[in-house]
């Protein structure tokens, strides 16, 4: 990996308080030297091979300390300058779209809360897919879009969850079926469905497979822009498949099997709402789709590459206080 400076500006100052140091450490003993006392016979104990030995060692010890200064100046500035290089974290996966589709119409009201409990579940069983949902009535609303935030997702459909069986907190009050009534009619299931189909981004270029779960008793009462084999056959030319869970499955009564060949046309299954088998078959049915192949777009990433640079001035450091113990003693 190519290492780049990102502050090299950094380096140059380093540069300039290494020069200053080196001339320091060159001028001050010279200068010091010049303003000292003059002292008779001196040349006596400086002739003495003990003194010579003991000032060629300071001497040393002092150049030393010098040198380790400016090289802990040099490699402190290269630190702070940031080496750094280029990371492209490609996080490419596999993964589906889900859309969760709740008839909140009359006849469904004492049973949709229900079949949220149904919903969490489901999204608890899933792992990194997209989720969002739909309710409808004379006219459909988007209550969140798609989305892989499971927080989110748990948080929105207790929210609903609690507004439809009346537990909803007095700070948590809102019109949940706001935007439901504006058609003619009521429970409009063909029309729901079709709006949850096109609640998919990129029908036509996404690769990612797509499934809706939708919830009703498919009473209509109203008149449709899609039938619900229409919406059926929208599903199927955008390769949706249609999961229906039908809370008052009468055993083959006309409503119910209409609901049934339409999902089971898309390529999806019917069931009746029994908690307790509905929402494993569903997880294992959307996790039986094969998943499709998602290409994100590359994460950059600057990572600091300062190497054993760190070590190095802790080296100096220690060296240049030793050196002035040395010294001291």
């Amino acid at each position: 990996m190519d290492v780049m400076l990102l502050w090299p500006w950094m380096l140059a100052l380093a540069g300039v308080v290494a020069v200053v140091l080196a001339v320091l450490g060159l001028w001050l003993p010279r200068h010091r030297r010049d303003r000292g006392l003059p002292v008779a016979h001196v040349d006596r104990m400086t002739g003495l091979a003990a003194f010579r030995g003991a000032l060629l060692r300071y001497r040393l010890w002092i150049g030393g300390a010098l040198l380790a200064s400016v090289v802990g100046a040099l490699v402190a500035g290269a630190v702070a300058a940031r080496p750094s290089g280029i990371h492209a974290n490609q996080e490419d996966d596999y993964k589906r779209d889900i859309v969760l589709c709740l008839d909140v119409s009359g006849s469904m009201v004492d049973v949709d809360a229900e079949i949220l409990g149904v919903y969490q579940q489901i999204a608890a069983g899933l792992d990194g897919e997209r989720i969002g949902m739909r309710i409808f009535d004379a006219s459909s609303v988007m209550s969140f879009p798609l989305t892989s935030d499971y927080d989110y997702i748990a948080e929105q459909l207790g929210r609903y969850e609690r507004a439809l069986n009346g537990t909803l907190g007095p700070d948590e009050q809102f019109n949940y079926l706001a935007g439901t009534a504006s058609g003619l009619g009521a429970s409009l299931v063909g029309d729901g469905l079709a709006s949850c189909v096109l609640d998919f981004a990129d029908l036509e270029a996404s690769e990612r497979p797509r499934s809706i779960i939708l919830a009703t008793d498919n009473m209509v009462n109203g008149q449709q822009i899609f039938s619900l084999p229409q919406a059926g056959q929208l599903a199927v030319d955008h390769e949706v498949r249609v999961y229906a869970i039908n809370p008052f499955d009468w055993g083959g009564d006309p409503v119910s099997r209409e609901l049934r060949e339409t999902a089971e046309g898309t390529g999806g299954a019917y069931f009746p709402l029994d908690f307790a088998q509905t929402v494993p078959q569903i997880i294992d049915r959307v996790n039986a789709i094969e998943a499709g192949y998602i290409e994100t777009p590359p994460q950059i990433q600057v990572v600091d590459r300062p190497g054993v640079l760190p070590l190095v001035v802790l080296i100096v450091v220690a060296g240049v206080c030793a050196i002035a113990w040395s010294v001291r003693l």
